[in-house]
Parts: structure tokens; C-alpha cells; sequence
């Protein structure tokens, strides 16, 4: 599901920002930016409580139901509530009226969402299914693009298309929840589940302002043409990050389970694992786009995005301190049920954007909003080591880190030695990509001897090794 995550993004991505352009790509993208801020009010802490209290249900069909009517429910007056305030917004904001019909239908991934429970099937580590049913929607999605989104004024089939792929999927779900539950609606007996789920949305919600809130302010302030740029830049970061919040979602059931029996040991190497993770992935991955960002901007956006480069080379660095920053607070801080700390450090940390943005977006448009995004992110990872610290004796990496660091030294020189002597950028960033791979594996594996990335590569070895012996 990690590698589709990675493979449909750039089969599409390139083709929609040349067709529709900078401009009509922006039009779309501040409509689902409004309607993502309201399914994240309207769903708050839910999927969060969710997925951690489902894995405490064990096999136990009666608890299971019993979170599951009473969130679902709550969820289903949630929604109500925000529908009639979205509703308001878009006859009275001139930024949306202009584009009604891209709300209304809009409206229908707000309504969707409350049958697409994705936090059950994560809870219960049901990723097969998760995975075959991503596999199929996001095929089917990528064959209707190229159907069609044919020219530049069909942002709007973009966007219907783009909401369509919940609707599916919500149904496709909401059928298979038949297997693990029986939904009834139950009012009685939430207020159990109120506090968490509003705690953990209040921190949901102020973490969007990093996200959401930055398109919707500088499509406000700076048009539509900006948040073009802005939205190529971070959709290609999201695009890398997304291995590792693929990662952190299947570890986290996992490791509230072990901290639920008590087996501490075994949930600080699990840790160090994590941490190990976020080291040798993000270091050198960082390293070759910062180098290459020219040529990953033109290659996957196309001409005339060149302003986005910039903010691309800034919010990259953001693979390496949201993977630190979801350790310290999906993978600790949360499973120890440190909600209070975990509330302070987003809090600090979105007052910090909101007032970077306030106070540079109007004079440095995506330039700002990338800064608004990279700059609290450091912050937070800072106060989130200092409390996770203090609530968990764990150890921190660093010597690893460096280790990583120092291996990636070539890799710089020979980044840059071919985008100055290879005449083709497109030859000169797949050869840099493909011999920077080969290189740091083989160091890795064979130099620096890291346990996580040898005890892998062993695994693969000696499983490919009994294949072919059986055969």
C-alpha cells in the first residue's frame, strides 16, 4: 500500500498540474482544503480514540460494538452540526460562493466519512483488506483521471473525482464492517468517549494549521495561483513522508498493546526500532531532493512551477521531524496517555505558524507558508523529546544518526558532479537517485552494520535463499 501511495501519485500528479495549470490546479485544491478543514472538525479526535481503543477490545465482538456504536454515533451528530455551519459558509464567504457547486459536492465527502471507519480495520490490524481495497479504488482512480480531466477547465472533474474516491471507498468499508460489528445508533453512554475525542481534536486542530489552515489563508491573501505552487511543493513531501506514517499507523495498535501488558522492555526496542527507521530513511532521501528539487519539480509539475522549488527544498526537511515528531507523540507520549503534554506542544508550536503567517505570507506568499509549516515542526520535535523524555527512560540515536550522516557525504558530491557534467536533468536524477541507492545499502550493510538494516536485508536474504532452494 506504501509503494501504490508513492506509484498513483506520480502517474497523476504530473499530468493534472500540466493540464489544468498553476491557477485552475489552485482552484481545486483551496475547495478540498475547505472541505478537509470541515471533516477535521466534524470527525475531531475519533479515528485517534478509535484505533487505540479497538485493539483493547481483543477478541471481544461485544466491547468491539459497544466503541464502535457509540463513536460512529457521535460522529454521525458531529457531522450534523458542522454540515449546517459549512452550508452557511458557502453562501456567505465570496471566496466560496464563486464555486458552489465545487462545495456541494464537496458536502458529500463530509457526509461519507462517517461510514469510511478506516480506524477500525486499523485496529484491528485488518491491513490486507485495507490494502486491496486501496489498491483497486486508487487504480480506478488513476484510469478516470486520464478519462476525464482533458483540459484546463476541468479542475472540476478533478476535484468530483478526487471526492469520489472516498465515497467508494466509505461504501466499500462500511460493507465489510459487517464481518467484526452490528452498527445500532447509541447516544447513551458516549460522555465516556467525549473527553478523549474532543482532547485529541482540539490537537488535531490546532496541527491543521500547519496544513489545511496555511492553504486557506494564503489562497485568501495571495490567490489561487500561489497555493498552486504551494500545493506541488508539499504534495511531493507528503508523497515521501508517507512511509513513514504508513509505518507508525500499523505500529501503533501494536505497541499499545504491549504497553497494555506491561512488557516495557519490549516497547522501548520497538522504539529504538522506530527511530532507526526514521534515520536511515529520511537522511539521504532529504539530502538527494534538496539537491535535485529543480529537476523533481520540472519533471513531476512541469514548466512554470519553478516557484515552488524553494518551498519544495524547505518542507523536505519535514520527512525527518514529523517521522521524530510521530514517535515521540503516536508512539509514546500517546500510548502512555500523556494527552495534556501532547495538547502544549501543538499548541506552542501552532501559535508559532499562525504567527509566521500572519506576519510574512502577504510579502513572501509560498515562501511563508513553506516556513510556517518547517519551522514549528523543529519546535515541536524539541518539546515533544523533552516530555516524552521525562514520562519514558529511552535512548535517543544520535550517534546512528551521525553514522547516517557521514555515510551520505559521497552521495552529496556525486549529486552535484552529475547535475553539472550530465547534459539531460531527467538522466542526471535517475542516475543520481539510482547510484546513491545502490551505494548507501551496500555501505550500510556492509560498513556501518546497523542492526535494523541488517537484521532486514538478512530476513529478505533468507527467505529469497528457501524459495529458490524449494524450488
Amino acid at each position: 500500500m506504501t509503494i501504490s501511495g508513492y506509484l498513483f501519485p506520480l502517474l497523476t500528479f504530473p499530468y493534472v498540474t500540466r493540464v489544468l495549470g498553476a491557477e485552475n490546479f489552485g482552484i481545486a485544491n483551496f475547495a478540498m482544503s475547505i472541505v478537509d478543514y470541515a471533516i477535521l472538525f466534524s470527525t475531531l479526535g475519533l479515528a485517534t480514540i478509535g484505533y487505540r481503543y479497538i485493539p483493547q477490545c481483543n477478541d471481544d465482538r461485544e466491547s468491539r460494538e459497544d466503541v464502535f456504536n457509540h463513536l460512529v454515533s457521535l460522529h454521525i451528530i458531529m457531522t450534523g452540526i458542522i454540515l449546517v455551519i459549512y452550508t452557511v459558509c458557502v453562501f456567505v464567504i465570496p471566496q466560496l460562493s464563486s464555486n458552489k457547486p465545487l462545495y456541494f459536492i464537496g458536502a458529500t465527502k463530509i457526509i461519507f466519512n462517517i461510514i469510511l471507519v478506516e480506524w477500525l480495520f486499523q485496529g484491528m490490524q485488518d491491513f490486507r483488506f485495507i490494502t486491496l481495497r486501496t489498491l483497486l479504488v486508487r487504480a480506478l482512480y488513476v484510469v478516470a483521471v486520464f478519462l476525464f480531466v482533458r483540459k484546463s477547465s476541468d479542475y472540476d472533474i478533478y476535484f468530483y473525482l478526487t471526492i469520489a474516491q472516498v465515497v467508494v471507498n466509505a461504501v466499500i468499508n462500511w460493507h465489510y464492517t459487517r464481518q467484526f460489528v452490528s452498527f445500532r445508533f447509541q447516544i447513551k453512554g458516549c460522555k465516556k468517549y467525549l473527553f478523549p475525542v474532543l482532547s485529541m481534536g482540539v490537537n488535531r486542530i490546532l496541527f491543521s494549521f500547519y496544513l489545511t489552515f496555511n492553504v486557506i489563508y494564503l489562497g485568501m491573501l495571495c490567490g489561487n495561483l500561489a497555493v498552486g505552487y504551494f500545493s506541488t511543493a508539499t504534495r511531493l513531501y507528503t508523497i515521501f513522508l508517507s512511509i513513514l506514517n504508513a509505518y507508525n499507523g500499523v505500529f501503533v495498535p501494536f505497541l499499545n498493546s504491549l504497553y497494555g501488558k506491561n512488557e516495557l522492555e519490549q516497547f522501548k526496542k520497538m522504539i529504538h526500532y522506530s527511530f532507526s527507521i526514521v534515520g536511515f530513511v529520511s537522511i539521504p532521501l532529504i539530502i538527494v531532493c534538496v539537491i535535485f528539487a529543480p529537476e523533481i519539480i520540472r519533471i513531476t509539475a512541469g514548466a512554470g512551477y519553478e516557484p515552488a522549488i524553494l518551498p519544495f527544498r524547505i518542507v523536505i526537511f519535514q520527512v525527518f521531524f514529523i517521522g521524530l515528531a510521530q514517535i515521540l507523540e503516536n508512539q509514546i507520549l500517546l500510548s502512555l496517555k500523556k494527552f495534556k503534554e501532547v495538547l502544549v506542544c501543538t499548541s506552542v508550536c501552532t501559535l508559532l505558524s499562525v504567527i509566521i503567517l500572519l506576519s510574512f505570507t502577504a510579502k513572501y506568499g509560498e515562501v511563508a507558508a513553506a516556513y510556517a509549516v518547517a519551522i514549528p515542526h523543529v519546535l515541536e520535535s524539541v518539546l515533544l523529546y523533552h516530555y516524552a523524555k521525562k514520562s519514558l527512560n529511552f535512548t535517543f540515536p544520535s550517534k546512528e544518526y551521525l553514522y547516517h550522516l557521514s555515510v551520505c557525504v559521497p552521495i552529496v558530491m556525486l549529486c552535484l558532479a552529475l547535475k553539472q557534467w550530465c547534459p539531460n536533468y531527467i538522466m542526471s536524477l535517475v542516475l543520481g537517485c539510482g547510484i546513491s541507492m545502490v551505494y548507501y545499502f551496500l555501505i550500510e550493510y556492509h560498513v556501518v552494520r546497523q542492526e535494523m538494516v541488517t537484521s532486514q536485508i538478512d530476513n529478505v536474504l533468507h527467505k529469497a535463499h528457501a524459495l529458490f532452494r524449494n524450488k
